[in-house]
This record gives structure tokens, C-alpha cells and sequence, in this order.
């Protein structure tokens, strides 16, 4: 797991993308930004020496990790024009072994060994969602020893670590395992643990001082449990509210943003900023991206798009709200969420809740289904003296009428789609709250004489508009015909060719 940190160091996690399966100029654009990120704090007049945590410490390939560090090796040289001071990693492979556990290391001893100023140590850990690598730099001489003074941001490598990396992702499921059954074991010695050295022991004594109500040495000891890496929710909420209580909500922001945020995983950093105030917009792209998978954050997410939901009433975010609902109810429904709770009663109730609301919502009817998987818009057939035409354009999102929405269609499936920017002053609900647009061609159309451009389409391909959240929408259409069970109205095969074309998107009028 992630390295143990304790009283020197801040980890910061970036992720690189691996050399398996990925295009080389993918690895080089990922690796550059992080170096350059480094470079800018990185003293350029120091000897810097570079160091991964090994094999046995990550649990990573050897080939991965060495190929790892030589990415970053080259990209530091030439972000810094080649001016950076890096001592051969070749010769270093055991000087760093002692400097793994902070408090134990001998800052002198080390200087001496690797005749360096500045340890740059990489932490690459295997996590349930992919590979996640921490870089912190430290100094080795002067009065900063043990200061840190670089880090990079943090970002998720999703990988398959199965397949690219050959790691089991149950062993992690084992380890966690295993620290519950630690928990329980420790807490059946009752008092404080003098000397705490395992998450399991600093969960206990921070449970035992946050019971006894000394709430500095609890949020201590749950700081040090929640920097040995693993994925447990509760510990963290638990610290979150103890922080509040003694910093207030501004200062629990702070707190966490200069202390917790950067020493712990990605997946619990990005709970912890969701619930502390990120707007949970930011979390709407990376959801339709595959990018988030960790379902407690999914679950929270969902939770506060609920409460406020006239903003997040829309289209993408329905889709989004989708994929997470999906992920939560598969984690629920096979045990893995509770998994990331030490208390597994709350775990299962926090899953059960986000499950539940979903299901009552999606059972509610197919217009709620449509809306939050497929489309809101939609466009209805009529039928004219002059033949069949395009009577209604609406789109029942909140779309943001400044820009302009095209509607795609074509006269038959075989031909090419036509795509015509709609008349936004035609909108009926222009200025409405709702943010719905609408356009109404039927009493124009009822009685023109066919040459008007929603005359004879049998085939509509997609609409396009942005959202009030700032979202580009690009969706299928749903179709109805009035007056369906009047096939007589429609010439030749024209109702069963527009039902056809619609396809799965046809929806029956009443």
C-alpha cells in the first residue's frame, strides 16, 4: 500500500499512463505536464535523486515501475532545459530502503549514502479503479531536512490491472479485509494504544478519543489511519465532522485542502472536496467518462444533485445520474460497497438509500426513463393538405436558447441528413424558468401547400443544443405521429416509414 507518512512528508498522487496498451504520444503528454509541474518547484542548484518504491512494496511489476521512473527521469531533464541535477538512479538502489518509514530515517546517513540534497521518492499503488502513483520531494541537508519541497497534483491511471498489469485486484480486496479483522481484534484491548502503528490502531484510538470527546489527539490519529491509503469512507467523514466542530465549515475547507487532501487517495480527496462544497457539476463529465467509479462518491454525488434538483434537472446529468446509479446498485447488490465502510450496518444504509431513489424514480414511467437515458426532445408528425409535415419541435431540458440548437433530418433513411438551425425567436417558452423550447409549425402548415422545408421528412436524426450547465448536447430524437391510428391521412407508406425510421425512439401519442 501507499507508504506510511508521519510527520515530515505530504504525498501527492499524479497518475502516468502506462506503457501498456496506450499511444506513446498519450505517455509523453502526461509525463511532461507532470514534470514541468515538478520542475517549477524543484530547487535547480541541488542534486536530486529519484527513487520508486520496489515491487514487493507496491505489488506492481518490476518492468512497470522501472519504466515508470525512467519516463520521469527524461521528462525532468527536458522540462528543466537539461538543468536539473539528478543523481544516476543506477547506483541508488538501496540507499532509499530506510527512508520508506520517515520517522525512522537518518536524514545525515542518507545524504551521505546517496550524496544527494533532495530524496524524490515515487509511491505507485494498485487501487480497486487502477494505479495510482504518489511523488513527494524532500530535502536531505540543511535546516529544511525532512521538508517538502515538491509534490505534483493527483490523477487516476484507470487501468485494468488484470489484464495490463497482472495484479489480482482481490489481494486488495484481502488487504482490506484484513485491516477490518485487525480493527475488530484490536478493539477487544479496550484502552488506548501507546504507540500506534497500523491503521488499525490509529482508528481505534482515534474511535477512543473522539469518544471521550479530545478531539485534537482524535483527528490526529485518524489523519495518520487515513494516510496508510486504504479505502475506508467512514474514517474520513468521521474527521471531516470533527474538524467542523473545532474549525468551523471555512476552516474545515482550509484544514482539509492543506492537510488532509493531498496525503490521502484520490478516490477519498474527491469525497471529501464533494461533500466540504465542490460543485457537484465538476463531477458531471468525468461520471460520463468512466473517470469516477468509487461508489460511495457516486452515491454522495447523487444524493446532492437530488437536493438541489431544478439545477440538475437535465439531460446529462440524467445520464450521468445513470452510469453512477448503475455502479452504486451492482456494488450494493453484491456486497463490494459496504466493502469501503469500517461500520458495514452504515456502509449498507448509505447504498441501500442511493439504490432506492434511483429505482422509485426510473419506475415512475418511460417519460422519466427517456429523460434520464436517452432524450428530451422530441418531434411530432401531422398530417396537412399538402402531405405529412415536422408540426412540433420541443425539447423539454433547460437549454440555454443564446446559442443556436439544429435539428438534423432527412426526406428517407437513405438519404444524407439535412441539419437546420432552428428560429430561437419562434420559441413559446422564451424567458420561461422551465428553460423549455418548443416550436409549434402545425397552424402554418395545416393549410400551406407543401413547399415549406418540414413538408415530406421522413426521418429524424438528432438535435443538437447547449444546456444551462454548460453542456453540449448532441441526442437522438423522439418521434410521435398524430392521428397514427388514421393511417389514411399519411400517403403511400409514409406512417409506417417515419415509425420505421424512428426506430427504438418512436413513442406511440395518445
Amino acid at each position: 500500500m501507499i507508504m506510511k507518512i508521519k510527520n515530515l512528508c505530504i504525498a501527492l498522487a499524479f497518475a502516468m499512463l502506462a506503457p501498456f496498451h496506450v499511444a506513446a504520444d498519450e505517455i509523453t503528454d502526461v509525463v511532461n505536464n507532470v514534470a514541468a509541474k515538478l520542475v517549477q518547484q524543484l530547487p535547480m542548484d541541488k542534486k536530486i535523486a529519484l527513487k520508486s518504491l520496489s515491487p514487493d512494496e507496491t505489488g506492481l511489476p518490476e518492468d512497470f515501475l522501472r519504466k515508470l521512473t525512467s519516463d520521469l527521469e527524461a521528462a525532468l531533464l527536458t522540462a528543466s532545459d537539461f538543468e536539473i541535477n539528478l543523481a544516476n538512479r543506477t547506483t541508488m538502489e538501496d540507499v532509499w530502503q530506510e527512508a520508506v518509514e520517515f520517522n525512522n530515517a537518518d536524514f545525515d546517513e542518507l545524504y551521505k549514502s546517496a550524496n544527494a540534497d533532495v530524496m524524490l521518492m515515487m509511491s505507485p499503488r494498485a487501487i480497486s479503479t487502477g494505479v495510482e502513483i504518489a511523488v513527494t520531494a524532500y530535502a536531505l541537508t540543511g535546516d529544511d531536512v525532512g521538508k517538502v519541497l515538491a509534490s505534483s497534483g493527483s490523477v487516476l491511471l484507470p487501468i485494468d490491472l488484470q489484464a495490463n498489469l497482472g495484479v489480482d485486484i482481490n489481494d486488495l480486496n484481502e488487504q482490506m479485509a484484513q485491516v477490518l479483522a485487525e480493527i475488530e481484534k484490536v478493539g477487544q484491548t479496550g484502552g488506548l494504544i501507546s504507540s500506534p502503528n497500523t491503521y488499525a490502531e490509529f482508528y481505534h484510538n482515534a474511535r477512543l478519543l473522539q469518544q471521550r470527546g479530545e478531539v485534537d489527539l482524535a483527528m490526529r490519529n485518524y489523519e495518520q489511519a487515513l494516510a496508510e491509503g486504504f479505502l475506508f469512507v467512514d474514517p474520513l467523514l468521521d474527521l471531516l465532522d470533527l474538524a467542523n466542530a473545532r474549525y468551523g465549515e471555512a476552516g474545515t475547507k482550509k484544514y482539509f485542502e492543506k492537510k488532509i487532501k493531498d496525503n490521502i487517495p484520490r478516490e477519498l480527496a474527491d469525497l471529501g472536496s464533494l461533500v466540504l462544497g465542490t460543485d457537484p457539476i465538476e463531477l458531471v463529465r468525468p461520471i460520463l467518462d468512466n473517470e469516477i467509479t468509487f461508489a460511495p462518491l457516486l452515491s454522495t454525488w447523487i444524493e446532492q444533485t437530488y437536493i438541489d434538483w431544478n439545477r440538475f434537472d437535465t439531460l446529462t446529468v440524467g445520464q450521468a445520474r445513470t452510469i453512477a446509479a448503475q455502479l452504486i446498485s451492482a456494488d450494493y447488490k453484491s456486497g463490494n460497497f459496504q466493502t469501503f465502510y469500517v461500520d458495514k450496518i452504515r456502509g449498507a444504509t448509505v447504498g441501500e438509500r442511493a439504490t432506492q431513489t434511483y429505482d422509485s424514480m426510473m419506475q415512475s414511467g418511460q417519460m422519466m426513463v427517456d429523460w434520464t437515458t436517452t432524450s428530451r426532445a422530441k418531434v411530432l408528425y401531422y398530417s396537412g393538405r399538402a402531405g405529412f409535415f415536422i408540426g412540433d419541435v420541443s425539447i423539454q431540458d433547460k437549454v440555454d436558447s443564446s446559442f443556436e440548437i439544429e435539428l438534423c433530418y432527412s426526406t428517407t433513411s437513405n438519404d444524407e441528413p439535412i441539419c437546420r438551425k432552428l428560429d430561437r425567436d419562434l420559441n413559446t417558452f422564451k424567458n420561461h424558468e422551465t428553460g423549455w423550447f418548443s416550436i409549434n409549425y402545425g397552424t402554418m402548415s395545416v393549410l400551406g401547400n407543401g413547399d415549406s422545408w418540414n413538408f415530406g421528412q421522413e426521418c429524424i436524426h438528432s438535435v443538437r443544443y447547449r444546456d444551462r450547465n454548460g453542456f453540449e448536447v448532441n441526442s437522438p430524437v423522439l418521434v410521435g405521429v398524430v392521428d397514427y391510428d388514421e393511417p389514411e391521412k399519411y400517403p403511400g407508406n409514409s406512417l409506417d416509414n417515419i415509425i420505421d425510421c424512428a426506430g427504438p425512439y418512436y413513442r406511440q401519442t395518445n
